[in-house]
């Protein structure tokens, strides 16, 4: 994760938050009208209840997050790790660039160019 030294306040960061998941309040405005097309049914304290709810919602998510920022920064990085992954390794690193090696006797190893300089059949 990139470290940065530049943090917002949490009252911007949370108006933020409210206006990314303003959908959550879809309900909210729904008691809101329902306050005011049946009043008898619906009290408009319903709603206080509801917005406070996802206001409480969004803090304790907000919270929860600043929280797991700061503990993952907290942790010490990993050590290194010595590389084995043959491919990656430079090219003079390699085992089968080493001199000290036997060299390979498999006949059905050598090269085509080599084989038909050797082969009788050809003129």
């Amino acid at each position: 994760m990139r470290k940065t030294t530049r943090s917002g306040s949490f009252f911007l960061i949370l108006m933020f938050n409210i206006m990314l998941n303003f959908r959550l309040t879809i309900p909210g405005w729904i008691l809101l009208i329902l306050h005011f097309i049946i009043p008898q049914y619906i009290k408009w304290w319903y709603c206080l209840v509801y917005f406070g709810a996802f206001l409480l919602y969004m803090i304790i998510w907000m919270l929860v997050l600043w929280g797991l920022g700061a503990w993952a920064s907290s942790v010490p990085p990993a050590p290194k790790v010595q590389n084995k992954n043959p491919y990656s390794v430079k090219e003079q690193d390699l085992p089968w660039n080493k001199t000290d090696q036997i060299e390979n006797k498999n006949p059905y190893s050598v090269k085509s160019n080599e084989l038909k300089k050797d082969d009788p059949s050809e003129p």
